[in-house]
């Protein structure tokens, strides 16, 4: 058992970090097809990546050193197709005339083998009709693919890491593999009729993605702060190479980061989104996009409200709480009475910031406060994005 459990556990300890770095791709494509990202997709399709892990894994491990791999002499491929028969009739008690030997020889190695290979590929053959909504030639066709890809890798001795191959390349395996498939194709029914048809998972979607939920926004807050760090950093090297600016960022390097905090917020949340009429990079990807009440485009001043609230006042309030240490230590008592009481207020204005999000998330009202200070709101541009679309085919 242990040459199946430990691959598993294996699995069990990657796939945390294999599905974070997934999500980012699978986040993106999902908001821009449907708008929304339900919970019955994510366990479906993050299930499935775990099931290829785990088979992946049971494929190549365990890896056993390169000193052993180099010794070994016996064959890399078996090409005799069905040579599995044989080793059933030879290598077992089965006998098709004795009922009695059936159990038996489903203990024994040259059975268990065949049929593990089998079983390694029906559920791949579940996911494909039930989620991907493939026909049974297209599911044949992926299993014995996904098969190739399995004994390619182990024929590469894993992708030529090893000298040669530490693991028999087995035609045989090529054939139970696609006809697991199959089996998961014909048997997909009884594993899933407790489960939404792929059609109510992407109607719930489409309906859940009329609304912009805080994570479909703070997922476009992300994509653009990346991109602004990105832009930052480079016209931080090329600005660098001016000995001026360079001497002023070393000697100042708190009034630098900060400059350019507004800077590029400026650029990004107020010009850029003034001229694409609410949307920066993050918010097209999600397919979002913040309007102003009565009016057809956004005005500036909406726009000076709504960012100025978020960032240069709280922006200031976050940079004052995190730098106030040596006003509150110092030794003037009066400027430490001060520094303690602007402490205080600007703890409480955060405090109450973080109540405002987390009372629109308990009850799922999807405007904060610098949107009804600003009369902005966040909408979602799927429905027309629908509508264009189906123009166009």
């Amino acid at each position: 058992m242990a040459v199946y459990s430990e691959p598993i556990k294996w699995a069990i300890i990657i796939f945390p970090f294999l599905a974070f770095f997934i999500s980012g791709a699978l986040l993106i494509y999902e908001y821009r097809k449907y708008g929304s990202f339900v919970w019955t997709r994510a366990m479906i399709l993050y299930s499935f990546v775990f099931y290829l892990l785990c088979a992946y894994f049971l494929v190549i491990l365990p890896l056993p050193s390169r000193a052993e791999v180099a010794q070994y002499t016996g064959p890399t491929m078996e090409l005799r197709p069905f040579h599995f028969i044989s080793g059933i009739l030879n290598e077992t008690v089965f006998s098709l005339k004795d009922p009695s030997t059936y159990l038996p020889a489903l203990k024994q190695h040259a059975v268990l083998e065949p049929l593990f290979n089998v079983l390694l590929v029906l559920p791949f053959g579940v996911y494909l009709r039930y989620y991907f909504k493939c026909s049974f030639l297209k599911t044949v066709l992926a299993s014995f693919l996904l098969s190739l890809f399995f004994e390619l890798t182990q024929l590469s001795g894993l992708y030529f890491i090893y000298p040669r191959s530490y693991r028999l390349a087995d035609v045989n395996d090529l054939i139970n593999n696609t006809v697991g498939g199959m089996v998961g194709y014909w048997l997909t029914p009884l594993f899933t009729f407790l489960l939404p048809t792929r059609e109510e998972i992407d109607t719930t979607s489409y309906e859940k993605g009329q609304t912009v939920s805080l994570l479909r926004r703070f997922f476009a807050w992300g994509i653009d702060w990346l991109v602004i760090g990105f832009v930052q950093g480079l016209l931080v090297f090329g600005l660098n190479f001016i000995p001026a600016y360079k001497n002023w960022a070393t000697n100042y390097p708190i009034f630098s980061d900060r400059m350019w905090f507004f800077i590029m917020v400026f650029a990004v949340f107020i010009v850029m989104m003034k001229l694409t009429n609410g949307q920066t990079l993050g918010k097209k990807v999600v397919r979002i996009r913040v309007v102003e009440s009565g009016h057809e485009k956004i005005r500036l001043k909406a726009l000076f409200v709504r960012y100025g609230y978020l960032y240069f006042v709280y922006g200031l309030i976050s940079i004052y709480l995190a730098n106030a240490t040596d006003l509150l230590n110092s030794s003037n008592r009066m400027l430490q009475m001060v520094s303690l009481l602007l402490y205080l207020f600007c703890l409480i204005l955060y405090l109450l910031f973080l109540i405002n999000v987390l009372l629109t998330l308990i009850r799922k009202k999807r405007r904060l406060f610098y949107e009804k200070a600003s009369h902005t709101y966040t909408v979602s541009t799927l429905e027309v994005a629908k509508t264009k679309e189906s123009a166009g085919e």
